[in-house]
C-alpha cells in the first residue's frame, strides 16, 4: 500500500493495538485448509531454493550448484561509477531493503554534504577520511549514519576506500484499515 493510500482514521493507539493483540486468538483451520496451506509453504520453499532459471554453468548447460545463490562480484569486474572529481562509487548490491556500495575516494578529494535518504554504515577499508571537522576515520573505522540527517562534507587527505551499507525504513504501521485488509486478503487465499 502507498502512502498516499493511508487514511488517518487507520492509526491505532498503542492501547488499541495492544487490544486487539489480546483479542486475537488462532484458531486451527479445518483439515483440508491446513492441507492447502501446507502445500503452499512447501511448494514455497522449494521455489525458493532451486536455483534460477538462467544461471548457466558456464558452457550453455543448467548450473544447479549451491554457489548460484550467491553473488560474487571479483574485484576486477567492479564498476566504478564518478560522483564527484576524484570519488566513484560501485553498487556492488541493491534491492527493495538495501544497497550496498563501495566509495573510493582520491587523495584530497570530497564528497559534498547531502541528505541521508536510508540509513547507512560505513567502514574504512582503506586509508583515511574526515567526516566535516570533527570525526577522523582511518582503515578499520566504523561509522553510522542515520536516515534523514544531513552528512557534513567528507574528505580523504590520503585517499580512501568504505564500504557502505544502506538500509531503507520498511516499518509498517499496524492500522484499522491494514489489518481489516490483511484479514480479508488472508480468508480469501484460504476458502480460495
Amino acid at each position: 500500500m502507498s502512502h498516499s493510500e493511508r487514511r488517518d482514521d487507520d492509526a491505532l493507539s498503542a492501547e488499541e493495538v495492544a487490544v486487539l493483540a489480546v483479542a486475537l486468538r488462532p484458531e486451527r483451520p479445518d483439515d483440508a485448509t491446513a492441507s492447502r496451506i501446507r502445500a503452499r509453504i512447501l511448494a514455497g520453499v522449494r521455489a525458493a531454493e532451486a536455483p534460477p532459471a538462467a544461471a548457466t554453468d558456464g558452457m550453455g548447460g543448467l548450473d544447479t550448484s549451491p554457489a548460484t545463490a550467491f553473488l560474487t562480484i571479483p574485484a576486477d569486474g567492479r564498476r566504478w561509477q564518478p560522483v564527484a572529481p576524484g570519488v566513484e562509487m560501485c553498487t556492488l548490491r541493491e534491492d527493495a531493503e538495501a544497497r550496498s556500495i563501495l566509495l573510493r575516494m582520491q587523495p584530497d578529494s570530497i564528497l559534498v554534504p547531502h541528505q541521508h535518504a536510508m540509513s547507512e554504515e560505513s567502514l574504512i577499508l582503506e586509508g583515511d577520511a574526515w567526516i566535516g571537522d570533527d570525526v577522523y576515520l582511518r582503515a578499520g573505522d566504523y561509522h553510522y549514519s542515520p536516515a534523514g540527517r544531513m552528512h557534513p562534507m567528507l574528505r580523504s587527505p590520503g585517499g580512501c576506500i568504505v564500504f557502505v551499507r544502506c538500509d531503507r525504513d520498511l516499518r509498517v504501521r499496524v492500522t484499522p484499515g491494514l489489518v481489516a485488509r490483511v484479514l480479508k486478503g488472508m480468508m480469501k487465499r484460504l476458502t480460495g
